[in-house]
């Protein structure tokens, strides 16, 4: 972090029982799926695709980005 922020406590290492962060795929494509867990994986714990995104989103490249979010470290997908 570029700077310090003293009134916020630090967070707790993965896997967390605590202050858990998720985050809705509304259907990213398959590079913004690895650019978003190149910036954010330590801090989401909980990745879900958006109501309707497996309807929507062409097989192959929803199957891609539930292969590159299940391999992402100490994070849950549904």
């Amino acid at each position: 972090m570029n700077f310090n922020l003293t009134q916020i406590p630090e967070r707790h290492l993965k896997p967390r029982t605590a202050g858990i962060t998720m985050i809705m795929d509304k259907g990213l494509s398959i590079n913004e799926t690895q650019n978003f867990l190149s910036v954010s994986h330590p801090h989401v714990d909980i990745v879900k695709l958006g109501f309707g995104t497996s309807f929507v989103t062409p097989n192959l490249r929803m199957l891609k980005n539930v292969g590159i979010l299940k391999n992402s470290q100490n994070m849950e997908l549904f």
